[in-house]
């Protein structure tokens, strides 16, 4: 898939709880992510609030929430990769973007480059879901050319934890990237007991 994407880390009181087989790379903060998949084999909007977090020595994000345009992407999502995505849409205007499901409002976001991009880079996106009883660790083959980024959140639900700050820190892009995401590995989150 190829696409754009924006993120940042935003400091909140309040994190919601990670599993007890993962443990948070960050005190009490989200990581927001805004994707567009604009070629491959699907076309969709993304919003992802997760927790940076690491599984035994692997490091990536444990999605919280996941919010999608795309009902195939909705069914893969879940029966695939464990995340569990939930659709929405997507309204675009200029760097705005104001996400909506059947509860009301999810998010409304300013996106905009700080700066010039850096060269074409492969770099490392790995997540975790959940998925019939075992734990998903997927690890995408990712290359872009990052850049800083200033990532605003404009009107933000109270359903979803508070924020500390309007703006992301940091904020960051990845243009032009070009992804693909193989099946997740299975990891049983209640290992059997030993015989005998």
């Amino acid at each position: 898939m190829r696409g754009h994407l924006w993120g940042g880390l935003f400091a909140t009181d309040a994190p919601p709880p990670l599993p007890p087989d993962l443990s948070p790379l960050t005190a009490r903060s989200l990581a927001v992510f805004v994707i567009r998949y604009r070629e491959g084999i699907l076309h969709y909007d993304e919003l992802i609030v997760g927790t940076p977090a690491r599984h035994g020595g692997r490091l990536g994000l444990y999605v919280h929430w996941i919010w999608v345009d795309d009902e195939r992407s909705l069914r893969g999502g879940r029966r695939i990769w464990g995340v569990p995505k939930q659709l929405a849409e997507f309204r675009w205007e200029g760097p705005r973007v104001r996400v909506t499901d059947d509860q009301g409002l999810v998010a409304a976001l300013r996106l905009s480059a700080k700066g010039p991009s850096l060269p074409r880079l492969p770099l490392p996106m790995t997540g975790f879901g959940t998925l019939h009883g075992a734990r998903t660790v997927f690890t995408a083959r990712f290359t872009a050319r990052p850049g800083a980024a200033s990532v605003r959140v404009e009107e933000w639900p109270s359903r979803l934890p508070a924020l500390r700050h309007a703006g992301a820190r940091p904020g960051f892009r990845a243009a032009s990237f070009t992804m693909l995401l193989p099946a997740p590995t299975l990891h049983p989150l209640h290992p059997a007991a030993p015989a005998g």
